[in-house]
């Protein structure tokens, strides 16, 4: 049995995002939950095809707080729920090279709700261990590629991952994956 945040506000948000046709995937904590990797989510992340404005619009009615980049995150997030749910804006990250985009793909769902690409987290958590020096995102990071290794990944989302200006060492790491989704 997994732990985690109540779904319903979760679903009910995710259906404002389905329902204004905004492309959109959970990730993080809730991705590893619903690969078997992790047995409690303390809150919910979601990536989002949409601007931080856009985000704010769909919400108007409900509490939320909008944070922009930081660090090195190039994107803009919008919490609603206290925090226990954090929308992700344009999901990127600012590099030596200029910003790199992690795109929002759905891979599967789990508990009704569509999950993001383990491909796209793995390089973001990859991102996040090395310009946060974050040994716990490392560590999250080694268990994504672990997990490709063994399932074989997603080619096109590689691909794609592949054309933003990701460090060598990523690029490496995701150009030696199998493929096999």
């Amino acid at each position: 049995m997994i732990a985690h945040p109540p779904l319903a506000p979760l679903l009910g948000a995710l259906a404002r995002l389905r329902d204004a046709g905004v492309p959109h995937a959970l990730g993080a904590s809730g991705l590893f939950a619903s690969l078997g990797v992790v047995d409690s989510v303390n809150d919910w992340d979601v990536t989002c095809e949409a601007d931080l404005d856009t985000l704010a619009a769909l919400f108007a009615d409900q509490p939320h707080e909008r944070f922009g980049n930081s660090g090195c995150h190039a994107d803009h997030k919008l919490n609603l729920e206290g925090g226990g749910i954090e929308l992700i804006a344009r999901f990127a990250f600012f590099v030596e090279g200029g910003i790199v985009r992690i795109p929002t793909r759905v891979t599967g769902e789990w508990n009704g709700v569509p999950v993001g690409s383990p491909e796209a987290w793995a390089a973001a958590y990859w991102l996040m261990g090395e310009l946060e020096d974050s040994a716990r995102r490392r560590d999250r990071a080694e268990r994504l590629f672990a997990h490709l290794e063994r399932v074989g990944a997603d080619g096109e989302i590689v691909r794609l991952l592949l054309a933003q200006p990701l460090p060598v060492a990523l690029a490496s790491r995701l150009e030696a994956l199998p493929l096999g989704r």
